[in-house]
């Protein structure tokens, strides 16, 4: 982040903090007020709750903004006053009187001083730690450590085949030098991991770390572990399998710093504080101030998980939650509760009613990132279940062929263009039958790889069945398209593949058409599948280009 982007933040961060001072000061006068009201016996039904709520707000809050003794001294008087505003017969007048005392009172009235005091410096997460996630690099770089230039040149080539751009170095040291902020992978030998891994100490953002070794007994492999490698492999490594497993560490290290988060809480100042604070740190935010909005808001932003306050209002949280899972599309969206309600009792009756999970009021900034971050880290991994391929992590025909729909109806509204393509691996069932499925998947899991890095993250790619896939090219002219397949389709045929110690290659064929030129999407879907065929009957190993105007119009004929 920016010397310019952290001042802006810290300014802003500032002013909210100013802005909940005024409010506080406002609400503790209130609070004053209604307490003394309660102390000569003029009260009305609602004063308690009014009271209760107010004290709940102050609790949950005020720690969030540096002033946590503010917040424990809101809290405690909260719990005195808390079973009086649960209470289910109306409350008598020297029930009141018992509880709020003078000395309750004159606690009330020595909240306001607590505002003096400025604990923010040192009890907030600065903002410059925050960890802030950037745009993905557009090549994968990954850097190999390997004493043995000749083994260390075979992975490099046997890499560049993947889609990854590799770069060999001889040492950890010079790894180190080299700068592994770009670095999307490092592979490494067992031994310079051992004798030299103290280095990778000092880099404040690691790579996963692959180690390469002969040796794979349980010692070795827990003495790896402990130096902090995410991987090993033993050698000669299968360059496919290594491929395979970084695509993996590469993906779950990406996915685990960003999310969609959406935020319920009626205290606008709390609301823009952890909007900004989760921003900040990666993740993409909708805030929600009235919880009325929260079903049009979930439609249009469909968030990874929810963090709702307990109280708001009219409002509570687990009802709110319980009202969400009468929907099917929202029965597995996570809903944690932010409350500085801290009574386990209480908290599994809400999480009964709908939740998932508890943050404590008040969170520290750095806390509340990370556990947000982690929560959605899982939140999609467990839809990727249900919406990704199990084999490749690649989409699910259906969903991918409800992304081609979304995809030719943007088409059609703006007058775009895109691509269409059906790919399938030549001669597959022979792979199977000669090398086992076992071999045939890892093939599979190859090309869905080099699909990831040869595309962009715009296009979608999904699973269609078997060895077939299709892909959609948003933006893309038919030329366009037919180099990049061209380019996949090549770098698919130098890959080698083992099994019992025979070696083979793989070739693909693809057939394509323009997307914007069929009346629906399964139409321009059946049209490539018609040009795949083509390049089958031509020799496989290729593009065919389908679409004509003969061809079009039969298809939409």
């Amino acid at each position: 982040m920016s010397e310019e982007s952290l001042s802006e933040v810290a300014r802003k961060l500032e002013l909210l903090k100013l802005r909940f001072k005024e409010k506080a000061t406002k609400d503790i006068g209130l609070l004053q007020r209604t307490t003394d009201q309660l102390r000569a016996g003029r009260f009305g039904p609602n004063d308690v709750a009014a009271a209760y709520h107010s004290l709940h707000r102050l609790a949950g809050s005020a720690g969030t903004f540096g002033y946590s003794d503010l917040g424990e001294e809101a809290r405690a008087l909260e719990i005195k006053l808390k079973p009086l505003a649960e209470a289910s017969d109306e409350v008598a007048p020297e029930q009141v009187h018992n509880v709020v005392d003078e000395a309750f009172a004159s606690r009330v009235r020595h909240l306001v001083d607590f505002l003096s005091r400025n604990q923010a410096v040192g009890e907030r997460a600065a903002v410059a730690s925050l960890p802030v996630s950037g745009e993905m690099a557009t090549e994968s770089c990954v850097l190999i450590v390997h004493s043995d230039p000749v083994r260390a040149q075979e992975l490099v080539h046997g890499l560049e085949l993947h889609g990854f751009v590799p770069l060999a170095l001889p040492t950890l040291k010079q790894a180190v030098e080299y700068g592994l902020s770009d670095v999307t992978a490092l592979i490494v030998q067992d031994g310079q991991v051992l004798r030299d891994g103290w280095q990778l100490e000092a880099v404040s953002d690691t790579p996963p770390v692959i180690s390469l070794g002969a040796g794979d007994s349980f010692d070795e492999r827990y003495a790896l572990a402990e130096c902090g490698v995410d991987g090993f492999l033993s050698e000669p490594v299968d360059i496919p399998v290594l491929a395979d497993y970084m695509e993996r560490l590469i993906t779950e290290r990406e996915e685990s710093g960003w999310g969609r988060v959406m935020i319920v809480d009626d205290d606008p100042e709390l609301l823009e504080h952890y909007g900004l604070v989760l921003e900040e740190g990666g993740l993409e935010v909708w805030r929600v101030n009235d919880p009325a909005e929260i079903l049009s808001a979930l439609s249009e932003f469909r968030p990874d998980i929810v963090l709702m306050d307990v109280q708001m209002g009219k409002y509570r949280g687990p009802n709110l939650a319980q009202m969400l899972r009468f929907e099917p599309g929202w029965l597995g969206l996570p809903i944690i509760y932010l409350s500085s309600e801290d009574d386990r009792e209480f908290q599994v009756e809400a999480m009964a009613k709908g939740g998932d999970d508890f943050l404590t009021k008040p969170v520290s900034d750095d806390f509340l990132l990370r556990a947000v971050t982690v929560r959605c880290y899982r939140a999609r991994q467990l839809d990727k279940l249900a919406s990704r391929d199990s084999l490749t992590g690649l989409l699910k025909h259906s969903l991918a062929k409800s992304e081609i729909q979304n995809e030719h109806a943007r088409c059609q509204r703006r007058g775009e263009q895109a691509v269409v393509a059906m790919l399938d691996l030549d001669h597959f069932k022979q792979v199977n039958d000669h090398f086992g499925h076992r071999t045939g998947d890892l093939v599979i899991k190859g090309l869905a790889n080099l699909l990831r890095h040869q595309l962009r993250k715009s296009d979608v790619i999904g699973r269609y069945g078997g060895e077939e896939f299709v892909v959609a090219l948003p933006d893309c002219s038919l030329e366009n398209a037919r180099r990049i397949m061209q380019s996949v389709c090549k770098h698919m045929a130098g890959i080698e593949f083992h099994s019992d110690g025979q070696e083979f290659t793989v070739t693909l064929s693809v057939g394509m058409v323009p997307l914007q030129d069929f009346l629906t999407s399964d139409d321009a879907i059946d049209a490539a599948d018609q040009a795949l065929y083509r390049q089958k009957q031509a020799g496989r190993n290729g593009v065919w280009v389908g679409g004509d105007k003969s061809v079009r119009v039969r298809t939409l004929g």
